[in-house]
Parts: structure tokens; C-alpha cells; sequence
């Protein structure tokens, strides 16, 4: 089962004049990233809201965003101690600096804040909802009730679009991966070929020295066949083409395991980077080159598609 890290979702309950709204994103990230915005006097929902979304998402960027409101009310409410407070500062300010604000002229250089100003600064203006909401331990818990209901309906959301992004997913990666197998089954079949190859090639190139020297005594026909085995040992891919194959079936079989695969898909993939440099490395046959590199195409391609699965 493929997983993709890229999800969305909204949730929303209400109880009477309460609602509780949850939106959540999703993108990839190498681990578990997660951001969760609340309003400062509902931060006691935080811990909840994140050991709810652990218990469903084990990997990506997740970006929550929870909402406490009272469509009801629309009033707010003057917090008069904290405008003294500010009153009294600025007062303060003006009596240490006041060569500061005015000038020789009379005129004010720096004004001392107006009452729309006031209004504006942190802690001033309350929403009557807040202020009753803080009252009652009753209410707090109706919240966290429905903080829970909205986060779930949410999360099925995030869930269900992950699920029908990794299924698409899936499909794009099998097919980078059949390219892979058929490509690395061509080139079990050229190889196959390779130790009779190496050997000709031997031949033909001690006969062209042999033709420039002036000794044409030829060599020992079993040293030369034991140096042409060692060559051809020397560049046998055969090991590295039976590890490819194993890594391709493991790919394939965990492409539908029911477990989240992210991570061992990933390891895979380094694995199989690893063996079509080496077979590169080894192979002086053309055809051979060509295919690796094909090979090394697609693994870059399937290198980037893991990156967003869970």
C-alpha cells in the first residue's frame, strides 16, 4: 500500500453557539514535521490535537490549523485595566523624553498613540466569547469534545486523498520499474556472451602486436586463456545483475505491503543506484552502457517519486 505524504482535509463541529474548525495539510518530509496552530487561550487543545494526529500520519510536513468560534457573537468587550496599563507607560515615556516629542516650536515630534491605536495593541479588545469561554471548565472540555470530532473528520479526509495519491503513485512508479527490469534483463542477455567476448578481443589485439614485433612467436595458448579468464572475472556484472533483480522484486512486493514503505522503498532505491554503477564501471560493451544508463535514468526517476510516499 503506497501512501502519498501530500494530503488535505477540513473538519468542523458544533455544539450549540461553540464550533470547532481543523484544517489540515500535508506534504513530504523526511520524518514526522509537525506545525499546529491554536489561538493563544485555547493552547491546552496543542497536545491533544498532536497525540491524535501521530496515532494516524508517521511521516511529512503537517500544517494544523484549529479554530475556536462563536458564530452567535460578534460584540467585543474593552479590557479597561490592560488601556490603563499602556495609559500609564506611554505617560511614563513622555515624562522621561519629553524633549523628544516636542519641539522648539511647539510642534510634536513623535505623537503619543490615539485611542484607534489603543485599541489595535495586544490584549486590549476581547471577543465576548473568549471571555466567557475562559469562565467555565465545562465549556473547555465541550471544546477539547469538539476540537476531537472536527480533527478526526479531517484526518479521514487527509487519509483518503493520501490513499488516492499514492495509488497513482504506484502506478507511476511500476511502470519506472518495469523499464528497469526489462532493461536489466537485456543486459543478462548480452553478458551472457561476455568471458567468449573478452577472450576474442585478447586475441585480436595480440595479433595486431604480435604483427608489429619482430618475434612472432605466439604466446602459451593457456596463459592466454588463464589471463582472459581473469579479465573476464574482473568485469563479471553477473553478481550485480542477480542483486538488481532482488532489489526489483523487493520493490514490487512492497509496493503492495500493508505496511508504510517509505522509507525501506528509499533504501531500495540507493541499493539499486549503487549496482547499475557498478555494472557502468565494469562493462566496456556499448550496448551494455547505454542500458545502465537508462537504468540509472528510471532509478533517479523512482528516487524522486519516494520522496513523497509515506
Amino acid at each position: 500500500m503506497i501512501l502519498s505524504m501530500t494530503g488535505y482535509g477540513t473538519g468542523t463541529a458544533k455544539d450549540g453557539f461553540l464550533v470547532a474548525a481543523v484544517e489540515i495539510r500535508t506534504v513530504n518530509h523526511r520524518f514526522l514535521d509537525l506545525h499546529i496552530r491554536v489561538p493563544r487561550e485555547y493552547q491546552f487543545l496543542e497536545n491533544e490535537a498532536a497525540a491524535l494526529l501521530r496515532g494516524a500520519i508517521n511521516r511529512g510536513r503537517v500544517d494544523i490549523c484549529i479554530t475556536v468560534t462563536n458564530p452567535a457573537t460578534h460584540s467585543f468587550q474593552i479590557d479597561y485595566e490592560t488601556v490603563r496599563r499602556y495609559m500609564a507607560a506611554t505617560d511614563k515615556l513622555y515624562s522621561e523624553f519629553a524633549a523628544l516629542y516636542d519641539g522648539y516650536d511647539g510642534s510634536k515630534k513623535i505623537s503619543v498613540p490615539d485611542m484607534l491605536r489603543l485599541l489595535n495593541l495586544p490584549g486590549v479588545l476581547r471577543n465576548n466569547e473568549e471571555s466567557y469561554l475562559e469562565k467555565t471548565e465545562e465549556t473547555s472540555e465541550k471544546i477539547a469534545k469538539l476540537m476531537k470530532e472536527s480533527m478526526q473528520t479531517a484526518l479521514e479526509s487527509v487519509l483518503a486523498m493520501r490513499l488516492r495519491e499514492g495509488e497513482a503513485l504506484r502506478n507511476d512508479m511500476l511502470q519506472n520499474l518495469a523499464a528497469v527490469e526489462k532493461n536489466t534483463a537485456e543486459i543478462r542477455r548480452i553478458s551472457q556472451n561476455a568471458p567468449a567476448e573478452y577472450f576474442e578481443k585478447m586475441r585480436a589485439r595480440l595479433d595486431r602486436l604480435l604483427s608489429q614485433s619482430v618475434s612472432q612467436s605466439w604466446p602459451d595458448p593457456q596463459r592466454l586463456a588463464m589471463e582472459a579468464a581473469l579479465i573476464a572475472d574482473k568485469y563479471d556484472i553477473s553478481e550485480e545483475l542477480t542483486r538488481m533483480a532482488s532489489h526489483t522484486r523487493q520493490y514490487r512486493a512492497l509496493s503492495d505491503a500493508e505496511e508504510k514503505t517509505g522509507k525501506k522503498l528509499d533504501f531500495l532505491l540507493q541499493e539499486m543506484h549503487r549496482e547499475a554503477n557498478t555494472i557502468l564501471s565494469k562493462s566496456d560493451n556499448l550496448e551494455i552502457t547505454h542500458l545502465g544508463i537508462s537504468i540509472k535514468t528510471d532509478i533517479e526517476k523512482l528516487r524522486e517519486q519516494v520522496q513523497n510516499v509515506e
